[in-house]
């Protein structure tokens, strides 16, 4: 495991959330609110310092799509790799959700792009807009 610097009981508590809930991206205040729901009482600016130790340490990957817009946080295991290489996301336009998306084809999207149109994709910040299942479930 990456070491963390600091390691408090909140800063597991937080960890432990991360993990149970795999490619999953969670905001702080969502997290927050989590913790207090089930009576761990942490303030909000705590989980920002410990979320940030977390994502200093390798274990956690930090999100931030929009610029204006809360960051979202995902565990990405010990071994601190994660999934920065090829990060692509699908954001929901109606509720705002943010899906992992791990699909091969889209490979081939970044192949044709460079090759066809001399363009290199940051593979890191890729974002496709959309409605994710439940909102076109809604409109329907």
């Amino acid at each position: 495991m990456s070491e963390i610097k600091y390691n408090t009981k909140h800063s597991n508590d937080i960890l432990v959330y991360l993990q149970d809930n795999p490619g999953v991206h969670l905001t702080a205040q969502e997290i927050c609110r989590h913790l207090n729901d089930i009576g761990k009482a942490v303030g909000l600016t705590t989980v920002y310092r410990q979320i940030e130790r977390l994502v200093e340490s390798g274990l956690v990957n930090k999100y931030v799509m929009d610029g204006s817009e809360s960051a979202c946080y995902e565990y990405i295991g010990n071994d601190g790799q994660g999934r920065d290489k090829n990060c692509f996301h699908c954001k929901c336009l109606e509720c705002g959700k943010l899906i992992h998306l791990e699909c091969s084809e889209i490979l081939n999207l970044e192949s044709h792009i460079l090759e066809d149109h001399d363009f290199v994709l940051d593979m890191t910040r890729t974002v496709f807009y959309g409605l994710c299942k439940d909102c076109r479930g809604k409109s329907a």
